[in-house]
């Protein structure tokens, strides 16, 4: 869906109350990324990853770091992608605002970038942590702020 003339206070009244629908799920994957972290993940990083159109679309998704990080994320692949918006059939999945770049009045991936890191912090709050030093990042330097620590 095209959303012309959407402000930016209500993309993000929209975009949470769209994660807010998707917490349970998200918060089931972290868990399982919690009883699944191998030995040697020294972080973990979840990352905000708008696409570069500034349509709407966006990911985020669990990394680690420590050694050989093909393997670290290997052991988490089933459950690293915590949220994702995606075109099926000519349809969004979910069904978030999409904006000509062109036209919106703010930066659309600056929008998707602090909301969604607001909402990881909630998340992480709930579940505890996963017992390593960990921090969210907006992809590309969107957001009003780099990155967060998360704490639990």
């Amino acid at each position: 869906m095209r959303q012309a003339g959407m402000t930016a206070d209500e993309y993000k009244t929209v975009l949470q109350s769209i994660l807010q629908v998707h917490s349970q799920l998200a918060l089931e994957h972290l868990n399982a990324i919690k009883h699944a972290l191998p030995q040697k993940a020294r972080q973990v990083m979840v990352g905000v990853h708008p696409g570069q159109s500034e349509e709407g679309f966006f990911d985020i998704v669990v990394h680690l770091e420590g050694p050989d990080l093909y393997v670290l994320d290997k052991a988490i692949e089933r459950h690293r992608l915590l949220f994702e918006v995606k075109c099926i059939d000519g349809e969004m999945r979910p069904d978030v605002p999409m904006f000509d770049p062109d036209d919106a009045a703010f930066s659309v991936n600056d929008v998707i970038v602090d909301i969604c890191m607001e909402w990881i912090e909630g998340l992480w709050q709930r579940l505890g942590g996963l017992g390593l030093p960990a921090f969210v990042f907006g992809e590309e330097g969107y957001g009003t702020v780099e990155s967060k620590p998360l704490l639990p």
